[in-house]
């Protein structure tokens, strides 16, 4: 096996919260990056086994790969002052603060361009950056598991029950939107609760449960876009296939349009990890934003000032 060199780094928000992260770059650097954003309440030191295949298998292309904490780190984090972060309390808005200092970090390391990859709730918050912020460092876009999280909670405890948590929810939120829902609606400050679930909200970017609506900000992409799903995700709400036909219905303005369903694989993409980094890279490849792997085996992180994610 193996060993891909990789350091710890850092960097802060503007807002003054310190992210910290793992970053894999190629023995032949080229021009391009590789972000990597995490899903709700995860972290940059989750997923080993496939931070070992991408991160092989990207530097092998010369493509770096980088991994950061996002405020919604965990379940709960520290925030600012008295403030609470992490997955029950972030504003799903401020993402736009974290992706933008993880492009100016690998900017600073020699990085003239990104590409964002999102997994899960990182997949919503990478679709919103390059909605909102227009940034001209993302030369490529991926989406990984963007599952609805309104189509996923519907699907658990039904249409009339989300209503009326909804409903509750707002009430909460009026008098103290970091207040908890109650604790059969999950650990979830009203606010955070609210981003999640109540249809039509700036978190809401992938409404294929809602006939007729707009995907605002997928039809603003102008970039080559790729969006990975598992055949057997556990959140989703109907077949792969179909949300995949409505992601394409919808990327109007893309330069180029890739969808890939892994058959098998759950949200996480556990046990499939190699075919998926395969495909990223064909994918990187094909867009022109890396070169012709030279792969000798599986790889691991490894070197002393090495971290797994």
């Amino acid at each position: 096996m193996a060993r891909v060199p990789a350091s710890l780094v850092s960097t802060r928000t503007r807002d003054g919260l310190t992210l910290a992260g793992v970053m894999a770059e190629p023995p032949r650097r080229g021009q391009t990056a590789l972000v990597w954003v995490h899903g709700l309440g995860s972290s940059f030191a989750s997923g080993q086994p496939l931070i070992g295949a991408l991160a092989a298998r990207l530097t092998a292309v010369g493509l770096a790969y980088l991994k950061l904490n996002t405020r919604g780190h965990d379940v709960v984090a520290r925030g600012r002052g008295r403030r609470l972060e992490g997955a029950a309390f972030e504003r799903f808005g401020a993402c736009v603060h974290d992706l933008r200092v993880t492009i100016d970090l690998a900017r600073q390391a020699g990085y003239g361009r990104v590409i964002l990859a999102g997994h899960s709730t990182g997949a919503n918050k990478v679709l919103h950056y390059v909605a909102r912020a227009r940034d001209r460092r993302v030369a490529g876009l991926i989406l990984l598991g963007p599952v609805s999280d309104v189509a996923g909670e519907m699907k658990k405890v039904g249409r009339r029950e989300l209503e009326r948590r909804v409903a509750v929810a707002e009430r909460i939120a009026r008098r103290d939107p970091d207040a908890l829902v109650p604790p059969a609606f999950g650990f979830h400050g009203a606010r955070r609760y609210l981003s999640l679930y109540r249809p039509g909200g700036a978190e809401d970017v992938f409404p294929y449960y809602r006939p007729g609506a707009r995907w605002a900000a997928l039809r603003r992409v102008r970039l080559p876009l790729a969006v990975f799903l598992g055949g057997r995700d556990e959140f989703l709400d109907r077949p792969a296939a179909e949300v995949m036909d409505a992601f394409r219905r919808n990327a109007t303005r893309v330069r180029s349009f890739t969808g890939v369903i892994v058959p098998g694989a759950s949200h996480g993409f556990a046990g499939h990890e190699a075919a998926l980094a395969r495909s990223i890279v064909r994918w990187a490849q094909r867009e022109g934003l890396g070169r012709r792997p030279r792969l000798g085996g599986r790889a691991r992180l490894g070197g002393p000032s090495s971290a797994r994610a």
